[in-house]
């Protein structure tokens, strides 16, 4: 797929990908050994969590469901100098960071203030516009390119490129968690009298979310959902897959399954909603992200 330009690993062109942990980064990505998550905060029982590291997803599922609804905040700055302080131990000086979109989090503004104050490294900050699985098969696609010996401007230029191009799409089964979480949006004018329409929405080009699909039932809130991930993937030659599910696997398995006879020569990823997330969603999130080249 990708024309190496080095069959040489120079040690100055060792690339690192820095990733915050809302960006639901593909297992098959994260355990990369260039590759490091930074985690946000989860607090709950007023204690803070690290996200995925101290608090799993069905925790948090089972705090709502006891009526208890978490916080969450930005990695702290020191935290952040602490994640790229690992990867420059273990030689990479030129670091890609990929974060959630700076119109949902300040954990952008937080990756690029840690960045500025480091020595011998040199980092990219980068903005997904996007949150989730669509923030998270960025940093794939980024991975994707190291892998395959890019040089680093090239590497950021695509990247850079494709947040453009790319687009995520999140059934959502209530606009409840989103409300209370003050994340709501551009989806609030959905908010009141329609608090029963299940609504599919996106990130628009200021990363903000905003809804494209309205439906009366789940049934073709979902159809929709895969309409618009089709649609996308089938108009473009270069793109890449991903599925992220909140608690509930039975839709996940549809969806998966009806993209799968879509594509059936794609990898198509797949894994849960961040601890981070589903506080902001609840329960029943489907998401499926289409990352175009």
């Amino acid at each position: 797929m990708y024309k190496v330009i080095s069959t040489i690993w120079r040690e100055n062109e060792k690339i690192g990908l820095l990733v915050d942990s809302a960006s639901d980064i593909p297992a098959e990505i994260k355990n990369q050994v260039n590759v490091e998550v930074v985690p946000l905060v989860v607090t709950a029982n007023n204690h803070g969590y690290l996200d995925r590291v101290t608090i799993q997803p069905q925790e948090v599922y089972q705090l709502i469901e006891d009526g208890y609804i978490p916080k969450t905040a930005s990695p702290t700055l020191g935290l952040v100098s602490q994640y790229i302080k690992k990867l420059q131990q273990r030689g990479y000086k030129k670091i890609i960071a990929i974060t959630i979109s700076s119109g949902l989090s300040v954990t952008n503004k937080v990756f690029k203030i840690a960045s500025e104050n480091v020595n011998n490294a040199i980092i990219t900050v980068i903005d997904s516009k996007s949150i989730g699985i669509g923030s998270g098969l960025i940093a794939a696609y980024a991975e994707d390119l190291i892998n395959a010996n890019y040089d680093y401007q090239e590497i950021t230029k695509r990247v850079q490129q494709s947040v453009l191009k790319s687009k995520v799409y999140f059934y959502i089964a209530t606009l409840k968690y989103l409300r209370i979480g003050g994340r709501i949006g551009k989806v609030a004018g959905m908010v009141g009298s329609v608090l029963n329409i299940k609504p599919v929405i996106s990130c628009d080009s200021d990363g903000i979310y905003y809804p494209v699909a309205k439906a009366r039932s789940e049934k073709k809130a979902i159809s929709r959902l895969l309409k618009l991930a089709i649609e996308d993937a089938s108009t473009n030659e270069s793109f890449r897959l991903a599925v992220a599910q909140g608690n509930d696997k039975a839709i996940s398995s549809h969806v998966l399954t009806e993209l799968r006879n879509s594509f059936p020569k794609h990898t198509i990823y797949t894994g849960d909603v961040s601890p981070a997330l589903c506080v902001h969603t609840g329960p029943g999130l489907i998401g499926i992200a289409v990352q175009i080249d």
